[in-house]
């Protein structure tokens, strides 16, 4: 039995890997806010710590015996805020630094972003050997966080998996994609063709698992892995595999220019900005659904994590069938 420790335990991806973590068996301690709500995670079974990123002690008390730390938590969508870069590299490097402290350090495993790597041309998918090159301030910040992590890298054995675009239960900024598709439209952010990977997010978390138990750590090679589905369909393409994973027509689809996408990520920030809330329309996301391809390789957690996602179109089914259930779509 593994003894292991989740920041972010209570997001959307957190939450699903205390839940593969308790399934396999394994002792679970959650980091969680005194503020936040923790009723779900206690039900999965997992032992409560409180504290955050900002309290270096509650991390040290946290990681106590654990033989491994998954590090999921970070402040997303509000990439205009300073705590977006200090919060999220700088805790990043207080739990590094609070792992490396220990007499006997336990594995890191750092979950970032495909973001952190940048595009790729759509026929040929990013791979852990190419250089990185982010063209967001989430993409910049994400890398900047594992950095912080890898220079603790000859005291902590530290694992990096970078998934794409996340989709499952749970995941609430992904509803209007799938609300849209339902009522028969489909709008893809630009003119042109963009191909993306994505994962669903009971594979990723099993993904993550694996990598702390027995991944490559960053010194004897790359340290990193990506994770997506073998499918990489175009924007357009995948709103009509959301069509068809749920029984319903094609959706029509509507070419909107980079331009008036812009126009609506704009005013979008500007709202979320007034009203301090996150939001997924904003200047940031909207470079990076119109910079290019979003694709990456997983051939490598394949083979050396044993990893098999499931066929996209099935986990497309169960994402919709789960939204549906919830009356969201």
């Amino acid at each position: 039995m593994t003894r292991a420790l989740v920041t972010g335990a209570t997001g959307f991806i957190g939450a699903h890997v205390v839940r593969t973590l308790v399934e396999g068996g394994h002792r679970v301690t959650a980091l969680v806010r005194a503020s936040s709500s923790r009723e779900s995670i206690e039900k999965m079974g997992a032992q409560i710590a409180l504290g955050d990123m900002e309290d270096t002690d509650s991390l040290v008390r946290a990681i106590g015996d654990v033989d491994v730390v998954f590090h999921l938590a970070t402040v997303l969508k509000v990439p205009w805020k300073t705590e977006f870069r200090t919060v999220n590299i700088g805790g990043t490097a207080a739990l590094a630094k609070a792992c490396a402290d220990r007499a006997t350090p336990p594995a890191l495993v750092i979950v970032s972003s495909l973001a952190a790597g940048g595009i790729s041309p759509p026929d040929r998918p990013r791979t852990e050997r190419d250089p990185s090159k982010p063209i967001s301030r989430y993409g910049r910040m994400k890398l900047d966080s594992e950095q912080a992590a890898v220079a603790f890298a000859k005291q902590v054995p530290i694992t990096i998996v970078r998934p794409p675009m996340v989709l499952g239960d749970g995941d609430r900024w992904a509803v209007p994609l799938f609300k849209s598709v339902a009522r028969g439209t489909h709008v893809t952010p630009t003119l042109r063709d963009h191909r993306v990977s994505l994962v669903h997010v009971r594979d990723l978390a099993t993904a993550i698992v694996t990598a702390g138990m027995w991944g490559e750590r960053v010194g004897d090679d790359t340290g990193m892995y990506y994770v997506a589905a073998d499918e990489r369909p175009t924007y357009a393409e995948l709103g009509a595999m959301i069509a068809r994973a749920m029984g319903l027509p094609p959706p029509r689809v509507v070419r909107s220019p980079a331009l008036a996408t812009g126009v609506l990520a704009f005013f979008g920030e500007v709202v979320a900005r007034i009203r301090d809330q996150p939001t997924m329309l904003n200047m940031d996301k909207w470079r990076e659904a119109t910079a290019g391809s979003w694709i990456c390789d997983a051939t490598k957690a394949r083979g050396e994590l044993g990893w098999t996602p499931a066929p996209l179109i099935e986990r497309l089914g169960e994402t919709g069938r789960a939204y549906r259930e919830a009356g969201l779509v």
